[in-house]
């Protein structure tokens, strides 16, 4: 897809903390950009002690948090013309991950229509075995994009 400045921004930062990228929530989850495609995102987050649950695993929201966050930068470097959010998202929560532990989360465009696009998202840990997944429908609210 020609000259996406979003996309650009995101394969600029491939093997960085993404940077400069709202809203807060990707400052504090600190994402290392691993792979940029048309219709996937790969990103790289270390489970911080804050991160995790009583029992000292990372919490459900935060796996879902870390989903919905790769997928929606997805969806943002597809070169919309307006904005998507999360109409509905299902995670399922398959093994757990400790603090320090580095886990990388992948999303894939399933299917894109003019208002709705359909994704499913990944989180693997270090040894390639699968944490959670989720899948997720967006939705335009109409609102223009402003690049």
């Amino acid at each position: 897809m020609a000259n996406n400045p979003i996309r650009e921004h995101f394969k600029a930062q491939i093997g960085k903390e993404v940077a400069a990228t709202p809203p807060g929530f990707s400052e504090w989850l600190q994402p290392k950009m691993i792979e940029v495609l048309d219709d996937s995102i790969t990103i790289e987050v270390i489970v911080r002690q804050e991160m995790c649950n009583p029992v000292g695993t990372l919490h459900g929201g935060i796996h879902s948090a870390i989903l919905d966050e790769v997928i929606g930068m997805t969806v943002a470097a597809m070169g919309n013309d307006t904005h998507f959010v999360s109409l509905n998202m299902t995670t399922d929560y398959l093994r757990a991950a400790r603090a320090g532990e580095a886990i990388r989360a992948t999303s894939k465009v399933i299917r894109k229509g003019r208002t709705a696009i359909h994704l499913i998202g990944q989180i693997i840990n270090a040894e390639g075995k699968e944490l959670s997944r989720a899948t997720q429908n967006m939705v335009s609210i109409g609102q223009p994009m402003k690049m």
